[in-house]
């Protein structure tokens, strides 16, 4: 059997430790599994056979590590020719360092496996997997730019991932095995030759035929640490992470198995229902034995409950968990219909006591890709029956112009990726699906539903997001009290005081914000605002609750809201600003924030309902103390 190592080819370029192409990537396990479960959903299908994929959460002592002292090595002379030259490491540099001796100083290393039952890894596809943009998927498959497999490395403190594979070649069954670390370039010990940052796993004496197609510098034997996890009469693959940082968890997070397994359950229903993937995941790091979580159709409820009523995403453009809930029920309970060659559409009305909003998840290969694709938004469905979908794409036009328009990350859609015809063509697609989502709804009739102006739409179970809509139209009469409104000093006369209706603050324009209230004893709201636009330095925002009447201006005679009396709001940063007494009581004006922030709102009187309560937002100049109110 020829000796294989770690190879660092000879360069001209130096590099440190930050490496540009693994930044993207924040270490959480939603990037990694989903690249990882891409990868195996593709080469199953290629297999012609139902993905069946094991995530392993193991430890073994490092010296089973294949290639352990050659990249003990180079990661010694990486920092040796660093601190030779005086560089001075920046804080990501000096993280990476101290990661990487932290794993070495130990006996054994953590190890994340994912094993498939796919086409497994030849020359080419092998070589496709450890370098960028050279992708293998073709027409076919679901990734294209050849960026993914650094996904896993954000997982890896040791910055080292090492592939082993079966597959068939001319009807027999062969064995390969590669690894790719990434440290920083170092010099050579023998001529001082400055050596690449990136090691491969090649078969000593034939790396110049590196990266050709027919994969003859890469071992032909699976070391035995691997070796187990792979079946000998099937082909397959699997991709171990070595030095697995758990995800760089908190303590109160959940564990790292039950993070992989909500993480194919959220973006993979679709295949996991369609029974194109099943999955399990284990940790055998116990005492006790293996901890084993299964990921099948019969599991999903229970692993997306817990976070049915999350209503933020983790990390832009990822799933937030109360849409991956719906879209599950849709998948389980919905109807079904075949559409052209590759979509799919399942679909799920809203019953007259269900708040939830409109929704079309579109999925790609199993794979969820956006919950507000184009044309398939709520308001694309303003006069059709509330409802939820799922656009389901296997093949097929439709299914080439969304991976196309996907990006690197293949989450959202961004039609400027696509050419004039292309746009096009996806926009006329896209508008059939949802041409078709309406007829199955049914129209609704405008007179049994009315939106109140000011009134908060329903985005999932509870949560408001403003509209810009007018002020409700007043009774004649004047109300029980007018109070006056002063304006300042005015010794050469002019205009009299203006005359407010009593309760009702001055008018002001709205900004973009999304608020949920809940209550918290007898006269205290919170409030979780989101504010939705940019906040220029000093901006100010006035609060206000109101309490809805229910009536609008189609009424006769209707009823004004009321507004709430405020004694005060606090939010966790230790902010706490008494009644605005300007405003009688009726609104604060705090500093704007942009982004989420938790508030506290304290009122003079008990709540009874809070289901009628609407917290409003208006923009607010800057006074000379926050509790001065200043002018609309």
């Amino acid at each position: 059997m020829p000796e294989a190592s770690l190879y660092f080819a000879p360069t001209h370029r130096p590099c440190g430790f930050t490496n540009p192409e693994l930044a993207q990537f924040d270490g959480s396990a939603e990037p990694v599994v989903r690249e990882l479960l891409q990868n195996s959903l593709d080469a199953a299908d290629k297999a012609d056979r139902p993905a069946e994929v094991r995530f392993v959460i193991t430890e073994v002592p490092k010296v089973d590590i294949p290639g352990w002292c050659s990249y003990e090595q180079a990661f010694r002379r990486a920092v040796a020719d660093r601190d030779t030259r005086g560089v001075e490491p920046s804080h990501d540099e000096r993280t990476t360092r101290s990661r990487i001796v932290s794993s070495m100083e130990k006996r054994t290393v953590p190890l994340l496996l994912c094993i498939d039952n796919g086409h497994g890894l030849d020359g080419a596809r092998m070589d496709a997997l450890l370098t960028s943009g050279n992708t293998d998927k073709g027409e076919g498959g679901a990734g294209s730019f050849g960026l993914g497999h650094y996904a896993a490395f954000a997982a890896s403190d040791l910055r080292w991932v090492l592939y082993g594979s079966r597959h068939s070649s001319n009807g027999v069954i062969s064995t390969m095995f590669s690894a790719h670390a990434i440290l920083a370039t170092h010099r050579d010990g023998d001529d001082n030759r400055l050596q690449a940052a990136d090691g491969y796993w090649f078969d000593l004496g034939k790396a110049d035929r590196a990266f050709d197609g027919t994969g003859d510098a890469y071992a032909a034997d699976i070391p035995a640490v691997f070796a187990p996890h792979l079946r000998d009469d099937r082909t397959g693959t699997v991709v171990c992470i070595a030095g697995f940082n758990d995800f760089r968890r908190e303590d109160d997070d959940d564990s790292a198995l039950e993070q992989i397994a909500r993480v194919a359950a959220a973006n993979f229903s679709d295949a996991i229902v369609g029974k194109r993937l099943r999955m399990t995941v284990e940790d055998d790091r116990q005492g006790d034995g293996p901890e084993r979580l299964d990921v099948a159709r019969d599991q999903l409820e229970e692993l997306l409950a817990p976070i049915k009523d999350q209503r933020r995403a983790p990390r832009r453009g990822q799933i937030r968990g109360e849409l991956a809930y719906q879209a599950w029920r849709t998948l389980d309970a919905g109807r079904t219909t075949e559409q052209p060659a590759g979509v799919r559409i399942c679909w799920r009305l809203f019953g007259d006591y269900d708040r939830s909003t409109t929704r079309v998840h579109l999925f790609r290969k199993g794979m969820w890709i956006t919950s507000d694709a184009p044309g398939l938004r709520k308001a694309d469905f303003s006069d059709s029956n509330p409802f939820d979908a799922v656009l389901s794409l296997d093949a097929g036009q439709l299914e080439d112009l969304v991976r196309n328009a996907e990006g690197p990350e293949h989450r959202g859609l961004d039609p400027k990726r696509l050419t004039p015809a292309e746009r096009k063509d996806l926009h006329r697609l896209l508008g059939e699906a949802a041409e078709f989502l309406r007829d199955a709804a049914g129209r609704r009739d405008p007179s049994e539903e009315f939106t109140p102006p000011g009134f908060a739409t329903i985005a999932g179970a509870t949560l408001r997001s403003a509209e810009t809509l007018r002020r409700p139209r007043l009774p004649a009469g004047g109300g029980e009290r007018v109070e006056p409104i002063a304006r300042g000093e005015n010794p050469t006369g002019g205009r009299q005081p203006k005359s407010r209706r009593h309760g009702t603050p001055r008018p002001g324009s709205s900004p973009r914000y999304r608020s949920t209230l809940r209550q918290d004893g007898r006269t205290v709201v919170k409030a979780s605002v989101d504010f939705l636009e940019e906040v220029a330095a000093g901006s100010m925002v006035g609060l206000r609750l109101r309490r809805a009447s229910g009536s609008d201006a189609t009424c006769d005679v209707p009823e004004r809201d009321d507004f709430l009396r405020l004694e005060g709001v606090s939010d966790d940063t230790g902010m706490e600003i008494p009644s605005d007494e300007s405003e009688s009581g009726y609104e604060l004006t705090i500093p704007a924030v942009e982004g989420r922030r938790e508030l506290m709102l304290h009122l003079d009187e008990p709540i009874d309902d809070i289901h009628l309560l609407e917290l409003d937002l208006v923009r607010r100049r800057q006074a000379s103390s926050p509790c001065s109110g200043g002018d609309a």
